[in-house]
């Protein structure tokens, strides 16, 4: 009896464990995905890409979106965007 709890406990942990270890993995997968269907992300990614192609100095539109999230995750998009671009220019000159 003492020896079928200690397989079964050992199953627990390691099933715990494997759990917990491809969490961890899909997260950052997870993180992407969830960016990639963000509204205000997205918003801030185009208006940075824009904002950079044309030259024009980086602006935060932040009060387009009302929630704290979105405001965070709008600057997230534009700081990305812009600097995707920007650092494009960089190399052309």
């Amino acid at each position: 009896m003492k020896r079928i709890f200690v397989i079964v406990a050992g199953i627990a942990i390691f099933a715990t464990a494997s759990t917990m270890i491809s969490g961890v993995q899909s997260s950052s997968r997870t993180s992407n995905a969830q960016r990639a269907t963000d509204a205000a992300y997205r918003d801030g990614l185009f208006l940075g890409q824009l904002d950079a192609n044309q030259g024009r100095a980086a602006h935060l539109s932040i009060g387009r979106w009302s929630s704290a999230a979105d405001r965070e995750s709008f600057t997230a998009g534009y700081k990305a965007g812009y600097d995707r671009i920007d650092q494009g220019h960089r190399g052309d000159i």
